[in-house]
């Protein structure tokens, strides 16, 4: 039995445990199930539990790691491991991953309520490399030699995790320093979407949405939209990792499966069933309400990346409360004339964004337990206010960057021509 040790904030929570046969299992440490304020892993594996099966435990440790298959074999290639095997792959990339979690080999200690928080100061031609060998790395599976940081990061698309310094330099986490924010460098097919995604952020922003720090920011040749971490919070001086999961890890789904529409992932009537299990009545109602928030604003702006896994919950104790937004980008400005663009989540029978109403948005909210006059409030709000939000978040946009001036235009255009924004 080969194990890893899974420390939570800094205390040993329990043991994850890979059988010859490969089969994944975690089991709580009895000390830390007897803590008074003790935070589970996760929803899907609850305290009053000290062991869970695979059929729990691979969707949550798989939901530490990327989904781009090519990054995973560039990753592997580099530590000398199994690509597909996530115990192997987060026995190196497990010091620093989402949430409050640190999961390392036995005999290494935790950084987390250590000493030693600190940060090795990086020039701008120093970040440049490392988002170009990631770029290398998720694009063509290369591994490049020396990445900064045993870090991993969920999701498809590039990215790194770094420090911001006081004075606003970037650097590399030493010692028990966490890394404080995550930077996207631009690539692919669609054009400037580090614009799109900013402006989206900033416009959910701007409509009053609980949303994640973003800005752009040009290193060398290679431009970079960036967030600041939420799962991370500093504390007199000393940074904490805070625990989060998103939504796959909540209901047990692994990655692969995180599209309703293309792979029969969650929607919302599992997301209502989760929320309605929430330990506390008053978190209910809350996170249900965060959640149509975000549903209603992914279909008011075409956003077509909204899957389970870019919906997280924060964890503390017996507490749940929604994560602040992240990973928001409307398809507008990419969607042909004429052409017919998809929601991730179903709504009230219906995936065609054109196809989804006012009516059948009312049926997700009573799915979700919530008052029926707020929900339809909620959706006339977002929707009177979608474009204005838009048009400050390009106006902000363009003032810090004149540059972003021609395609910020265009993406606004495309956005006042959504239909659904001229509703009667």
């Amino acid at each position: 039995m080969a194990v890893l040790k899974v420390f939570l904030d800094g205390t040993l929570a329990g043991e994850l445990r890979q059988a010859p046969s490969g089969n994944l299992t975690f089991h709580y440490d009895s000390g830390y199930q007897k803590l008074p304020h003790a935070t589970p892993l996760s929803l899907s594996m609850p305290l009053a539990f000290a062991d869970h099966p695979k059929r729990t435990t691979l969707p949550f440790f798989e939901g530490l790691l990327t989904d781009n298959q090519t990054a995973r074999r560039a990753m592997a290639s580099r530590f000398g491991a199994n690509a597909k095997n996530p115990f192997a792959l987060l026995q190196h990339m497990g010091a620093d991953v989402a949430g409050a979690l640190q999961i390392l080999p036995p005999g290494q200690r935790p950084s987390d309520g250590g000493s030693g928080y600190g940060m090795d100061t990086l020039e701008t031609v120093d970040v440049e490399r490392e988002l170009q060998s990631v770029l290398e790395e998720y694009r063509d599976g290369h591994a490049p030699g020396a990445r900064m940081g045993r870090f991993s990061l969920a999701g498809a698309q590039a990215k790194t995790a770094l420090c911001r310094t006081p004075d606003g330099r970037w650097a590399a986490p030493r010692g028990a320093m966490p890394s404080t924010h995550i930077l996207k460098p631009v690539a692919g097919d669609f054009r400037r979407i580090d614009i799109v995604e900013h402006l989206t952020m900033q416009a959910a922003t701007h409509l009053g949405l609980n949303v994640a720090e973003t800005w752009l920011e040009n290193f060398g040749v290679v431009r970079a939209f960036v967030t600041t971490r939420y799962d991370r919070s500093e504390e007199g001086g000393v940074w904490r990792r805070l625990h989060q999961e998103d939504l796959c890890q909540a209901l047990s789904v692994l990655p692969e499966k995180k599209y309703q529409r293309e792979d029969g992932g969650p929607g919302v009537a599992e997301a209502a069933r989760l929320f309605a299990g929430l330990p506390v009545a008053e978190d209910r109602t809350a996170a249900a309400a965060a959640f149509y928030q975000w549903l209603v604003f992914n279909i008011t702006l075409e956003c077509t990346d909204a899957h389970a896994k870019n919906f997280a919950l924060m964890l503390d104790a017996d507490r749940v409360r929604a994560s602040p937004l992240y990973d928001l980008a409307t398809f507008a400005p990419y969607r042909a004339e004429g052409s017919t663009t998809h929601s991730a989540m179903k709504v009230g029978g219906e995936y065609r964004f054109q196809a989804i109403s006012p009516v059948k948005l009312a049926a997700a909210a009573k799915t979700l337990r919530l008052d029926p006059h707020w929900a339809e409030n909620e959706v006339e709000r977002q929707r009177l206010g979608a474009l204005q939000a838009f048009s400050r978040a390009r106006d902000e946009l363009v003032a810090a960057d004149d540059s972003a001036t021609d395609f910020a235009d265009h993406v606004l255009d495309k956005v006042a021509g959504i239909e659904r924004l001229g509703w009667a």
